[in-house]
C-alpha cells in the first residue's frame, strides 16, 4: 500500500514526466493513460491506410493472442490475473472471447465469453466446434457440445507443462500448418515435457518450437533454441517463420535446426542461419506476419510485420531473396504512435486483408525490466485494432461463413487471393469432410487447377488418406518450384516411399531451383535413406555458401544419413575428394559416435584445415574415439604440429574438454604429451633478452595486455614490424611496455606511429614513447604520438646520459575507443632489442602453461613456475597463474586463497612480492599473516575476493569465521550474497551457525543498497556523462558477459535496449544485482565430494560434466561423478561491487552509456 501511495504522488507531481524527455524510453510509461477515443487518434500510419478500434475494456481485459474462426470471428484470450498466476484452490479470472463483427463496419459489436475460469491463456487456435488453448498448466480442447457458444467440455490435449518458473514464457503463438499439425512456441525458462497419446515425448527447456496432433496424439520437435519466441507465421511455400525477443527479432526457421538461447549449445552443425543484422531497437518482439498478398500496395508484397512492445511499434522489414535465403531490410515503421502505453503482443492478418492488433495496452511491459509487484502495472485495459488499406487494387468478396460451405464453395475459397482465407477454408475442408473430401478432389486435381487450389488441394488430399502416386507425379511435372516444393513438402510427411518417390526426391535435390533442392533437402532428412549419401555430399559440394539456409538445410540432411548404422562403412572414404570429404567432415561434428570420430582423424590426415576447426575436429574426436585408439590422435597432432607449440596447445585443451565430456580418464600417451608441452611452454622465453614486460598505466582501467605485431610504413617509405596497440575494436586496452634496464647511448632513434586523441581535439598526453633513468624511475625524455598512422622517426640526443642505465618504455594510456593507440620499430643502436615475439602472446602461453601444470599436476614444472612468480619480467596475469599452480601442489587453504591475489594491481608492491615468496616457501604460519595483512590493508574488494577464495573450503571457510571472530577481519566481508551462499552449502551446522551470530548485527544489505543507489542517483542528475568513455568501460567490465549490438558474450542477458529500462532500474541493476534476478541468471553452488565448494551459472551438461560460467564468462567443466549436491542461489552471478570497483566518473560514464541505448 505504501509502494502504491507513493506511485500515484510520485505520477500526481509530474515527477516522472520531469525524469524522461522521452516516454517512450521508460520502462515505466510516466504518461497517464488515455481513452480508446483518445488513443486512436494517435496513431501515425503510411498514406492509405487508416486505423480502427475493434474492441476494448470493459468487452476485454488484456488482450494476449488473437485468431480467426472459419466463420470469419476473431477468437482472443485474455487476463485479469498476469503477471501472477491464480493461487491454489482459486478459480482464475481470465478467458477466452469471440468477437463478432455482425455489421460489416470492422467494430465487434457482439462479444461472448466462450470460456472463463482460465489462468494466464496465451496461445489459442479455434477448432472445430471449440478452441486449442493454453490455460496454466495445460493445453486444452475446450468444446462446445450444444451450439451455445459456450464450451461445456475441457479436455486436457498436453499437460501439466511448465509454467513456475515465468509466466510470460508460455505456450503461445498456436498456428495450423498446410500439413495439419499445429505449431506452437515454448517460451522462455520453463521447463516442459510433452506427451502424446502414441507414447510420443517432448521435453524442452526455455524457447522452442514445437508440433502436435490437434488431438493430442503425437507431438514432435520442430527447431530448438531461440531466447523467447513469441509469434509464428507461415509464407505460400510452407516456411515457418518466427518472431524471437534476445536473439533476433526473425527467423525463417529450419525444421531441425539449433538457434541461440542462453548458454545452450549447437548441435555441431552450427546455429541455424539469420535473416537480419538489425534489432529493431529492442528485444521485445512479439507477433508477426508474413505478407504476401496483393490487397496493399506492391510495396508491401513479401513483407515482414513484427509488434515491438517496448518501442511501441509495427517494425517492417522488406525480404530481399538469394536462393532460398531471405535478408531483411529494415524500413520505416509501419505503425508508430504519440502513446508509451501502446503494446503489440500479437498481430494476424484478417480474411478481409486487414491487419488486426493485439493491444497490451499498459504502462508497464517488461517482465523482468520492472518489479512484477509494481504499482503501476494495468491489470485491467486492452484493445484490438484493425489497420486496413482504404482502396485495394481489386477488393476482396465478402467474406463467407465456411462452416456452411459445401466442398465447391471451399475450393473457391481455397484459391482465394487472401491467404488467411485459403489456410481456413483447407483446415474446413480436411477437419469437417476428412477422406469424404477424396473424391472430389480427385476430380478436382485432374483439371490442374489454378496455383493455390492446386497447393491446398494436394495438402487435404494427404490429409484425408495421401497422394495417390501418379497424381503426385502428375503435380511433379508440372516444373514450377512452387508446386515442385510442395509435392517434396507432402513427401517429407509421407512415412515410407517408393521407388517413384524417391526418384522424384534424388530429383529435387539435383534441381536448378535452390527452393526445391532445400525442400528435397527436408524431405531426405526425415528418412533413411542411405542410397543419397553421394548425392547429398555432390549436392553440398556445389552449393553457393550465401544461400545460408539451403546450406544448413543440406548439412541437417547429410548429418542425419550419417547418424544411420554403418553409414560411414557405406562411403569409399579414400575416395572422397578434398571438397567432398570436407562436407562430410563439417556435419559429422553433429554425429555422436565412434565412425565419426574415426573419420574425422581420416580427413585431418588427409587435407589441410584451418588451426581453429582442427580444434572443433579433435575435441569431437577426443569425446567419441575409444580411448585405446587415443595413441594414433597424439602421434598424429604432435608429429604434424611438432614446430608449432601454440596451436599443440589449443589441441591438448580440445582433447581435455573432450575427454571430459565423456567423463573418461586422460590416457596415459595424453598426459605424457601435455607434460612436454607443459615443459616446453614454460621454457620458452625468446623475449628474455630484451626483458620487456608489460605494466598496468597508473589511473587507467585494469586492462588485457594490448601489445601485438603488426607490419606498418614509415615516412621514408620502408615498411616493416611494428609493436603496437592497436587493434580493431580494441583500441581502449592500454598498457606500458617497459624494456630490461640498458646503457644509454649518445643518440637513439626510432619509429612510432599512432594517435593521443581525436584528431580535432587537443592532445590527451597519454600516448608516448620514454626514457627512464634507472633504477629512479625519472622520465629524461617523451616522445608523444605523431598522431599519424605513417611511422614518423625520432632521434634524442642523450650526450647528458651516455653510460649511465636506463629503460624505454612504450605507453598507451588512452582508454578511448578510436585513436588511442602507438607503435613503435627500428630502435638503433640495437642494444634495444624488440621482442621476437608478441608480449601478449608470450603473456598467454605462460598463464596456459602454468593452467596446464596446475590441472594436470606438473609438479616437476614447479621451478620453471617458481621462475615466472617471482621474475622481474613477469607480468601480474602470468604470476598470478603460476601462484595457482604451486599452490595447487602444496595444498594450503591460506595460500590457494592468496594465489590470486598476485595479480593484483591494487594490492602494495611489496604485499605482492611476500604472497610470491610464500607460494614459492609453502610457510603456514607465514600465509596465515599474509592473509591477516590483506584484510588489514586491501581495498574492500579485494577483501571480499579474498573472503570468497577462503569460502569455498571448510578448512578455509573456518579460518575466515576465526580471523572476523578475532576482529582480524572486518564483519563486513561476510556480508556478500556469494559468501553467504558458500558457507550456507557447508555441511557443517556449527560453522552455519557462527556465521550467522556473525552477521546477525550487520545492517540490512538493502538499506546500504538503497543508501548508495541514492547518492549515484543524485550524483548523475547533475553529471554529464562521457558516452564513449562508458563504451570503453563496458567493453572491458561487462562485456565478459553481456552482448550489444553484436558485440560480447553472451552469458547474461543481451544489452540492447537496455536503456529504455531507466535510470532507477538500471542503478538497481547495477549496483544491487541481487535485487532482481531471473531465475535463469541464478548462481548455481555446487558442493564437491572433496568438501570444495564451487559457484557460477549453470550452462549446461555435456556428456559426463556440467559446464558453469564465472563471473568473468569463463566457462569451466565440473565431473558430475565428483559432485556431492549442488543448489540454485536467489543470487546473480554479476559482481555486486560495481559501486566500489569503478570510481564515480566512471560509473556515471558507464550508467551514461547504457541509458543511452535506447530504441
Amino acid at each position: 500500500m505504501m509502494l502504491a501511495r507513493i506511485w500515484a504522488a510520485a505520477v500526481a507531481a509530474g515527477s516522472l514526466a520531469a525524469m524522461a524527455a522521452d516516454p517512450f524510453a521508460e520502462g515505466v510509461r510516466p504518461t497517464e493513460p488515455l481513452t480508446p477515443e483518445q488513443q486512436a487518434r494517435t496513431f501515425h500510419l503510411p498514406a492509405g491506410f487508416e486505423i480502427q478500434l475493434v474492441a476494448s475494456e470493459p468487452q476485454i481485459y488484456k488482450p494476449m493472442n488473437i485468431a480467426f474462426d472459419a466463420r470469419g470471428r476473431l477468437w482472443v484470450s485474455d487476463t485479469l490475473e498476469y503477471p501472477f498466476p491464480a493461487k491454489p484452490g482459486t478459480v482464475g479470472r481470465d478467458s477466452i472471447k469471440i468477437l463478432e463483427d455482425t455489421n460489416l463496419d470492422g467494430v465487434a459489436d457482439k462479444v461472448t465469453t466462450f470460456v472463463d475460469g482460465l489462468n494466464i491463456p496465451i496461445g489459442l487456435y479455434p477448432y472445430k466446434n471449440g478452441v486449442i488453448a493454453w490455460s496454466i498448466p495445460n493445453i486444452w480442447y475446450f468444446e462446445d457440445t450444444d451450439g451455445d457458444n459456450k464450451a461445456d467440455k475441457r479436455t486436457v490435449l498436453f499437460g501439466p507443462l511448465g509454467w513456475e518458473r515465468d509466466t510470460h514464457g508460455n505456450i503461445a503463438s498456436l498456428r495450423r500448418g498446410f500439413d495439419g499439425w499445429l505449431y506452437g512456441t515454448h517460451g522462455f525458462n520453463n521447463e516442459s515435457t510433452f506427451r502424446g497419446r502414441d507414447g510420443s515425448e517432448l521435453r524442452v527447456q526455455s524457447g522452442n518450437v514445437w508440433r502436435a496432433r490437434v488431438d493430442g496424439s503425437r507431438v514432435e520437435p520442430h527447431s530448438f533454441g531461440q531466447v523467447n519466441p513469441f509469434g509464428l507465421a507461415f509464407d505460400e511455400f510452407g516456411n515457418l517463420y518466427s518472431a524471437d525477443c534476445h536473439s533476433s527479432p526473425i527467423y525463417q526457421l529450419i525444421r531441425g535446426a539449433y538457434y541461440p538461447s542462453f548458454g545452450k549449445p549447437h548441435d555441431g552443425l552450427g546455429f541455424g542461419p539469420t535473416l537480419m543484422q538489425h534489432s529493431h531497437g529492442s528485444t521485445a518482439i512479439a507477433g508477426i506476419i508474413f505478407y504476401e498478398d496483393d490487397l496493399w500496395p506492391s510495396e508491401y508484397t513479401n513483407n515482414i510485420f513484427v509488434g515491438n512492445v517496448m518501442t511501441s511499434r509495427i517494425n517492417r522489414d522488406v525480404m530481399t531473396p538469394f536462393g532460398t535465403t531471405l535478408t531483411a531490410k529494415e524500413m520505416p515503421d509501419f505503425l508508430s504512435t504519440d502513446d508509451p502505453w501502446f503494446r503489440p503482443v500479437d498481430i494476424r492478418m484478417g480474411p478481409e486483408g486487414a491487419m488486426y492488433i493485439a493491444d497490451f495496452y499498459n504502462r508497464i511491459i517488461g517482465h523482468y525490466e520492472v518489479s512484477l509487484t509494481h504499482p503501476g502495472r494495468d491489470r485491467t485495459r486492452g484493445r484490438i485494432w484493425r489497420v486496413s488499406y482504404k482502396q485495394p487494387p481489386t477488393p476482396l468478396p465478402a467474406f463467407r461463413d465456411l462452416t456452411r460451405l459445401g466442398v465447391p464453395g471451399l475450393f473457391e475459397e481455397m484459391n482465394s487471393r487472401n491467404s488467411v482465407r485459403r489456410s481456413l477454408a483447407l483446415n474446413e475442408l480436411a477437419d469437417r469432410f476428412g477422406s469424404g473430401a477424396r473424391e472430389p478432389l480427385m476430380r478436382l486435381m485432374a483439371t490442374d487447377p489454378d496455383t493455390n487450389l492446386t497447393v491446398n488441394a494436394l495438402w487435404a488430399l494427404h490429409r484425408a488418406g495421401g497422394v495417390p502416386e501418379e497424381l503426385l507425379n502428375r503435380v511433379w511435372k508440372r516444373p514450377t518450384p512452387l508446386f515442385q516444393t510442395h509435392v517434396l513438402r507432402v513427401l517429407s510427411e509421407t512415412p515410407k516411399w517408393s521407388g517413384m518417390q524417391q526418384q522424384m526426391v534424388f530429383e529435387g535435390l539435383n534441381s536448378l531451383e535452390p527452393t526445391v533442392v532445400r525442400a528435397a533437402a527436408d524431405a531426405v532428412a526425415q528418412h533413411d535413406v542411405p542410397e543419397a549419401l553421394p548425392l547429398l555430399i555432390t549436392t553440398s559440394t556445389r552449393l553457393d555458401a550465401r544461400d545460408t539456409h539451403l546450406t544448413h538445410q543440406l548439412r541437417i540432411a547429410l548429418r542425419n544419413q550419417l547418424r544411420g548404422t554403418n553409414a560411414y562403412q557405406r562411403l569409399d572414404i579414400n575416395g572422397l575428394d578434398e571438397n567432398q570429404s570436407r562436407a562430410v567432415a563439417n556435419v559429422s561434428l553433429g554425429v555422436a559416435n565412434a565412425d565419426a570420430a574415426r573419420f574425422l582423424l581420416t580427413h585431418i590426415r588427409r587435407f589441410t584445415e584451418e588451426p581453429a576447426r582442427v580444434q572443433q575436429f579433435l575435441r569431437h574426436i577426443s569425446t567419441h574415439l575409444p580411448v585405446e585408439e587415443s595413441v594414433a590422435l597424439v602421434d598424429f597432432v604432435t608429429r604434424r604440429f611438432d614446430k608449432d607449440l601454440d596451436l599443440q596447445l589449443e589441441l591438448f585443451k580440445a582433447l581435455q574438454e573432450g575427454l571430459a565430456r565423456r567423463g573418461a580418464e586422460m590416457p596415459e600417451v595424453a598426459r605424457s604429451w601435455g607434460e612436454r608441452l607443459t615443459i616446453s611452454l614454460l621454457g620458452y622465453a625468446p623475449n628474455e633478452g630484451a626483458g620487456w614486460r608489460n605494466l598496468p598505466v597508473e589511473g587507467a582501467p585494469l586492462s588485457a595486455n594490448p601489445w601485438r605485431f603488426e607490419t606498418r610504413r614509415a615516412s621514408d617509405q620502408q615498411e616493416g614490424k611494428y609493436v603496437t596497440s592497436y587493434a580493431a575494436g580494441a583500441e581502449h586496452l592500454t598498457g606500458t611496455l617497459r624494456s630490461a634496464p640498458f646503457r644509454i647511448p649518445a643518440q637513439l632513434t626510432f619509429y612510432i606511429a599512432g594517435h593521443d586523441g581525436v584528431p580535432e581535439n587537443p592532445a590527451g598526453k597519454k600516448n608516448y614513447v620514454a626514457l627512464r633513468k634507472s633504477p629512479e624511475g625519472t622520465i629524461v625524455r617523451t616522445a608523444p604520438a605523431p598522431r599519424n598512422d605513417v611511422a614518423q622517426k625520432v632521434t634524442w640526443d642523450l650526450n647528458d646520459l651516455a653510460g649511465q642505465l636506463g629503460t624505454l618504455e612504450v605507453v598507451d594510456g588512452d582508454t578511448g575507443a578510436a585513436y588511442a593507440w602507438i607503435a613503435i620499430s627500428r630502435i638503433e643502436p640495437s642494444m634495444v632489442r624488440l621482442p621476437e615475439v608478441e608480449p601478449r602472446l608470450m603473456q598467454r602461453r605462460q598463464i596456459e602453461a602454468a593452467t596446464l601444470a596446475r590441472t594436470l599436476k606438473v609438479t616437476n614444472a614447479a621451478p620453471a613456475l617458481n621462475a615466472l612468480l617471482l621474475g622481474d619480467s613477469s607480468e601480474m596475469e602470468a604470476r598470478a597463474a603460476a601462484a595457482l599452480a604451486l599452490a595447487s601442489f602444496r595444498p594450503n587453504e591460506n595460500l590457494s586463497a592468496l594465489a590470486p591475489l598476485v595479480g593484483e594491481a591494487s594490492l602494495g608492491e611489496e604485499t605482492r612480492r611476500r604472497i610470491q615468496l610464500g607460494l614459492s616457501q609453502t610457510n603456514a604460519t607465514a600465509s596465515l599473516d599474509l592473509v591477516q595483512e590483506v584484510f588489514r590493508t586491501a581495498p574492500q574488494r579485494v577483501q571480499a575476493r579474498l573472503a570468497e577464495s577462503l569460502a569455498s573450503s571448510p578448512a578455509g571457510a573456518e579460518t575466515l569465521l576465526q580471523l572476523v571472530e578475532r576482529g582480524d577481519a572486518s564483519q563486513r566481508v561476510l556480508g556478500q550474497a556469494a559468501i553467504r551462499d558458500k558457507i550456507t552449502a557447508s555441511k557443517s551446522e556449527a560453522i552455519q551457525q557462527r556465521f550467522q551470530k556473525l552477521v546477525a548485527g550487520m545492517p540490512p544489505a538493502l538499506e546500504e543498497a538503497d543508501k548508495l543507489i541514492e547518492e549515484r542517483r543524485k550524483a548523475f542528475a547533475s553529471a554529464k556523462p562521457d558516452i564513449h568513455k562508458g563504451r570503453t568501460i563496458f567493453s572491458e567490465s561487462c562485456s565478459v558477459c553481456h552482448q550489444v549490438g553484436g558485440q560480447g558474450k553472451v552469458v547474461g542477458p543481451q544489452l540492447d535496449g537496455i536503456g529504455n529500462r531507466g535510470l532507477e532500474r538500471l542503478l538497481e541493476d547495477i549496483l544491487d544485482p541481487n535485487r532482481n534476478v531471473d531465475v535463469n541468471f541464478r548462481t548455481t553452488v555446487v558442493t564437491m565430494k572433496d568438501g570444495e565448494v564451487v559457484s557460477g551459472l549453470t550452462r549446461r551438461e555435456e556428456g559426463a560434466a556440467l559446464v558453469i560460467a564465472d563471473a568473468g564468462g569463463n566457462e569451466s567443466q565440473v565431473p558430475l561423478n565428483q559432485i556431492a549436491g549442488r543448489e540454485q542461489t536467489s543470487t546473480s552471478l554479476m559482481p555486486a561491487n560495481f559501486g566500489e570497483a569503478l570510481t564515480p566518473e566512471q560509473f556515471t560514464d558507464l550508467l551514461g552509456y547504457l541509458l543511452n541505448l535506447r530504441n
